[in-house]
């Protein structure tokens, strides 16, 4: 079951401390947390491994993400030895600091390169015992000193006997600065490098264009809901029209996106640059103005980011984050694929409708971690342009980029407004069971009356303003699951969503509230969806396999202590994990295969199940995952026309590139590296009692 966390609470009761003893090992003693069960919506104590912390963190931080980044770790070893031979060639020693080694791998370039000493710092244990490893492994351990602790805690003349004069590390984000580069770096040079030193890598520098697009104005802003005759029918209250929105970036694979998804409106404009050698000082905050000329009638959406890194001081190594379009390479899309590094989008707070040739300012802010973007006509630009956008209307807070562009979507939007032109009139009571689910509303200018569930606060909130906008006094909100009625309600509509979902089975919950509003249910009661099914099909990614793939050797460097972390680290991973499939390409490998089938009734009359599936991945390909979605059918008698999916928008066929919404999550099983045979089989396990579904993969034997 893939789950959420809270935070650890002590245990307050003898019958949870009896539990713990209960579960406890002579040899290994087991965490004993709350999960929060998104079949259930409930909090549910369960045993964990001792270890698990650390295997969550290693299983998800993309360290071998970024092992098997080769451009990033060639860049990186070539710039260590023009920074190692510039300090032997001015007569000096080359003492080079390596912070947040991980596996132990730019110190061992160093070491290769003729370094007179390394030294390495790792705050995170268990990495840094796994550098030790590894390091110790490549008969590297005389020569690396390994530090267990953050470089902002070492001291010289304790830690370090003396300064450093190379500094190596990588402590990058999506943002570049997301991770506290820029205090990392300034407390660096000023405890613990000589003034002369090399910093590896030298500078960065952040790009960003403006674009127009429709498909990412839909994952910023909620539009009005139209009935299949054009005529509105529900209204985005103004509050939601004029919100400014966050500065959360929305960080994507750019070079999936459609060429025809977007429409560039300049040419990459340069907006920071960040000097990590020192030579001037770091400014946590500031802001630049690019004037620039549209290309095109157009209106301005928000801006693609991206960074690059100059790897050394003259410059002549760059490493390069930029889509295909803009990248170094002019490669087309052969350029190398990282997922610890992505592309960003920011939404502009107001949009603005461009001329083609007329002048407009980009506004490019940062401070210590963040950076946010804003357009003004001409040279209009005030002090509150400045500002960093702050959501005021909730609907940013309570709901994902995604979600947002899902309740966006006309085509599904349409599916749920003929079951509720077919279904509701005066003389129904509608329970909707779905959070966020506005279309939902419509039903309130047909039926009776409408209960609305919103157990989350923030999304009650935004649910209030749609309610008020559109004068809809007929509908109540309910914020507590199993609350009785005051009228029996005839239909259940749901799409489902709900937030506490991770993978696509987890709106499952829709099973447990049914149960729980049972006794304000007329016994003729029909529900929406009526059906869930439950697909997968055998992939064969380009590259998203990579990050659950064991790397055995990185640039000439034995790696087994790491990949057997990683694969220790399989306890606290799910087997199935959610991932936006559309952003990684890859081939569907088999039939697509229906796994389990659920009908949707009141009571619930699915019994618990243990389900085989077998796969057969076709002769030529290999597969290294299995992808799986819901389908959700509205109306069974009329599945073809009533389906609402969160998988494939098209059919799948064997050997072509899979068309995934681009909306839904999805969720899949990385097999990294593994060799799987032709035929192996698919394992799930339903409880509905204790609402959880596991899923496993087994080869046939």
């Amino acid at each position: 079951m893939c789950s959420l966390f809270t935070s650890f609470k002590p245990l307050s009761s003898k019958r949870m401390l009896s539990a713990l003893l209960k579960h406890r090992n002579l040899h290994t003693m087991s965490e004993f947390i709350q999960k929060l069960n998104p079949l259930t919506g409930l909090n549910q104590w369960v045993v964990l491994n001792e270890d698990y912390d650390y295997h969550q963190e290693v299983a998800r931080a993309a360290f071998a993400d970024m092992l098997h980044d080769t451009e990033r770790n060639n860049m990186y070893e070539r710039a260590l030895k023009v920074a190692i031979d510039h300090m032997h060639a001015q007569g000096k020693k080359a003492n080079v600091l390596d912070i947040g080694t991980g596996t132990g791998l730019l110190s061992m370039m160093a070491v290769r390169h003729k370094a007179d000493s390394v030294v390495a710092c790792e705050a995170f244990k268990p990495m840094g015992a796994c550098a030790l490893e590894v390091i110790k492994l490549n008969n590297c351990h005389d020569k690396i000193k390994v530090i267990p602790k953050r470089s902002t805690d070492i001291i010289i003349g304790e830690d370090m006997e003396f300064k450093a004069n190379i500094l190596v590390t990588e402590v990058f984000d999506t943002e570049l600065i997301g991770e506290g580069a820029l205090g990392t770096f300034q407390h660096a040079h000023k405890c613990l490098l000589e003034s002369d030193c090399i910093v590896v890598p030298h500078s960065g520098t952040i790009y960003a264009q403006i674009i127009e697009s429709p498909l990412l104005a839909s994952w910023n802003r909620l539009n009005n809901v139209f009935n299949n005759d054009g005529e509105l029918e529900i209204k985005v209250p103004e509050a939601i029209k004029n919100c400014k929105g966050t500065a959360n970036l929305h960080d994507v694979q750019l070079s999936q996106l459609s060429e025809h998804s977007f429409n560039s409106l300049v040419e990459p404009q340069a907006v920071f640059r960040f000097d990590f050698s020192g030579r001037t000082p770091f400014i946590y905050e500031r802001s630049s103005v690019s004037i620039v000329k549209s290309l095109r009638n157009a209106i301005a959406h928000g801006v693609f980011m991206w960074w690059d890194l100059n790897m050394d001081i003259d410059n002549k190594i760059i490493l390069s984050c930029a889509p295909h379009w803009a990248h170094p390479l002019k490669t087309g899309k052969a350029i190398p694929w990282r997922d610890h590094w992505m592309q960003a989008i920011y939404y502009f707070p107001k949009e603005l409708k461009v001329s083609q040739g007329s002048e407009v300012s980009l506004i490019s802010c940062h401070d210590e971690y963040s950076l946010w973007f804003n357009i003004k006509e001409g040279l209009k630009v005030t002090d509150a342009d400045y500002k960093c956008p702050q959501c005021d209307c909730n609907l940013h807070n309570a709901y994902a980029r995604t979600r947002i562009g899902q309740l966006n979507d006309a085509k599904r939007t349409k599916k749920f407004l003929r079951i509720i032109d077919d279904y509701v009139n005066k003389d129904i009571v509608v329970l909707v069971l779905s959070q966020g689910f506005y279309a939902g509303l419509v039903a309130a200018k047909r039926a009776k009356k409408v209960y609305f569930l919103e157990t989350n606060q923030v999304s009650r909130y935004v649910t209030a303003s749609f309610i008020k906008e559109n004068g809809l006094e007929n509908v109540e909100i309910v914020d507590a699951s199993g609350v009785l009625l005051a009228e029996k309600a005839n239909i259940v509509l749901a799409e489902p969503y709900y937030t506490t979902s991770i993978v696509p089975w987890d709106n499952l919950l829709l099973l447990h509230l049914l149960k729980k509003f049972q006794a304000s249910l007329t016994d003729d009661v029909r529900i929406f969806p009526q059906k869930c099914i439950i697909k997968a099909v055998a992939m064969q990614f380009d590259d998203l396999h990579k990050i659950r793939a064991p790397l055995g050797t990185c640039n000439g460097f034995l790696m087994k202590p790491f990949d057997h972390l990683i694969e220790s680290c399989e306890i606290s991973d799910e087997v199935v994990e959610a991932q936006p499939l559309w952003e990684y390409p890859g081939l569907a490998v088999s039939e697509t295969i229906e796994v389990a089938s659920f009908s949707i009734h009141v009571p619930n009359k699915e019994s618990n199940k243990d389900l085989k599936t077998t796969f057969e991945v076709k002769p030529g390909f290999k597969c290294n995952g299995i992808a799986v979605w819901v389908d959700w059918i509205l109306d069974d008698e009329r599945a073809e026309y009533s389906t609402v999916t969160s998988g494939p928008v098209v059919a799948t066929e064997v050997g072509k590139t899979v068309q995934w919404d681009v909306h839904s999550r999805q969720g899949v099983s990385l097999l990294g590296n593994r060799e799987m045979p032709s035929v192996f089989d698919y394992a799930l396990r339903c409880d509905f009692e204790s609402a959880e579904c596991t899923i496993e993969f087994k080869p046939v034997s």
